[in-house]
C-alpha cells in the first residue's frame, strides 16, 4: 500500500500530470501616449510600454512592414512627458506628438489612430453567424483533450459592448456546426501581456493571436503556427493593445479520394487587420496537441483558452470555396 501510495504521487508530480504553472498576466492600461504615430511626410513610429516597465518607441519606414526599424528609442518617464533615446536619436513624447532627432535631421510624428478596414463586416447573405454579441448558442465548450467532442454549453461570459471574453481555466470553446471550405471573419481584442490564443479551422489548423505590438522579434499575430513549418507572416500589421483588431481568412479544406487517402493539403490566405500576411498557403498535417486530430474535410471553429482573458465579437463563417487570390 505504501508503495502504491508512493507511486501515485511521483505520477502526479511527473511533467505529465503536473498542473501547468498559473500566467503572471499584466493588464494593459490605457496610456494615451502609447500606439502609432506619423510625420507629415516621412517616418511612422509605434510608441509601446515594453517589458522592464519603460517606454519603447520603434522608428520606421511605414506601418505593416518587415523591414528592420530606423532606430529603436528606449527611455521614460520625466514630468508630463516622455524622454527616449538609442541608435543616435533622440526624442520626446508629449501629449499626442513625437518629436526625434538625429544631428541636424528632425520630425515631428503626430498620434494616429488606424482601424481595420474589415472591422464591423457584415456577414454575407447565407453566412453561419456563429457571435453575434448577444449569445453563445452556437458553441459548447470542447472536452478537454478531446478537440471534437461538446462538453456543455461554453463557459465564456458575454461582456459590455457586445463582445465575448475568454474565461482562464474553463477551456476553449468549439463551433457546433462543422465547416469544410470557408471564409471566417473575426474581431479580437487583446487585453494585456502575455496573450496565447487563436483560431483553429476544424479544431485542427491554427491562426495564432498574441500580443505582439511593436515585437520586432518572434512569431506575430496570424501565425499559422502549428502547420506552416515556421513560415511566418510576411510583414507584422498588429494594432496595440486594447484596440479592435480583425482577422479574415479564406480556408480551403484538404481532399481525399473515395479511399479516403488525401490528395490534397489545406490552404489558407489570412488578412491581420485587412493586410494580407499569407496568400494560398500550403498548410502542413497540424503538429503539437492539434497532430492528435486525424486530417479531415471538415470540422468545428475552436477558440482557443490559454490561461488568459481576450475578446472576440463579429464572428460568422462563409461556406463554400474561397476564390483565387
Amino acid at each position: 500500500m505504501r508503495f502504491a501510495f508512493a507511486a501515485l504521487l511521483l505520477l502526479l508530480a511527473s511533467p505529465t500530470f503536473a498542473a501547468e504553472k498559473p500566467v503572471a498576466f499584466v493588464p494593459a492600461k490605457p496610456d494615451p501616449l502609447m500606439g502609432d504615430y506619423k510625420a507629415d511626410a516621412g517616418p511612422v513610429a509605434q510608441v509601446f510600454i515594453n517589458a522592464d516597465g519603460g517606454y519603447q518607441a520603434n522608428l520606421l519606414k511605414a506601418f505593416d512592414t518587415d523591414e528592420k526599424p530606423i532606430a529603436v528609442l528606449k527611455g521614460s518617464r520625466a514630468g508630463d512627458a516622455i524622454r527616449v533615446s538609442g541608435d543616435g536619436w533622440t526624442g520626446t513624447i508629449d501629449a499626442s506628438h513625437l518629436v526625434v532627432t538625429k544631428e541636424k535631421e528632425n520630425v515631428e510624428l503626430k498620434h494616429v489612430t488606424r482601424t481595420s478596414p474589415t472591422l464591423a463586416a457584415p456577414p454575407p447573405a447565407g453566412a453561419t453567424v456563429l457571435f453575434n454579441g448577444s449569445n453563445l448558442d452556437a458553441w459548447a465548450k470542447k472536452a478537454g483533450k478531446n478537440w471534437l467532442t461538446e462538453e456543455g454549453p461554453a463557459q465564456w461570459k458575454i461582456v459590455d459592448g457586445g463582445a465575448v471574453e475568454v474565461v482562464p481555466a474553463t477551456d476553449s470553446i468549439i463551433s457546433k456546426k462543422k465547416f469544410g471550405d470557408c471564409r471566417v471573419h473575426l474581431e479580437f481584442r487583446t487585453l494585456g501581456t502575455p496573450t496565447n490564443s487563436g483560431i483553429y479551422l476544424q479544431a485542427r489548423y491554427e491562426v495564432n493571436i498574441s500580443e505582439t505590438y511593436g515585437k520586432l522579434e518572434g512569431g506575430g499575430t496570424g501565425g499559422l503556427d502549428n502547420c506552416t513549418d515556421k513560415v511566418r507572416p510576411r510583414v507584422r500589421a498588429s494594432l496595440p493593445p486594447l484596440s479592435w483588431q480583425t482577422l479574415d481568412i479564406d480556408f480551403r479544406a484538404p481532399r481525399f479520394d473515395a479511399a479516403g487517402a488525401k490528395t490534397a493539403n489545406a490552404r489558407a490566405t489570412v488578412q491581420l487587420n485587412g493586410v494580407k500576411i499569407y496568400e494560398d498557403q500550403e498548410l502542413n498535417p497540424p503538429k503539437g496537441a492539434a497532430g492528435r486530430l486525424a486530417e479531415a474535410a471538415a470540422g468545428p471553429i475552436m477558440l482557443q483558452e490559454h490561461g488568459v482573458p481576450l475578446q472576440f465579437r463579429n464572428v460568422w463563417v462563409a461556406e463554400g470555396a474561397p476564390s483565387t487570390p
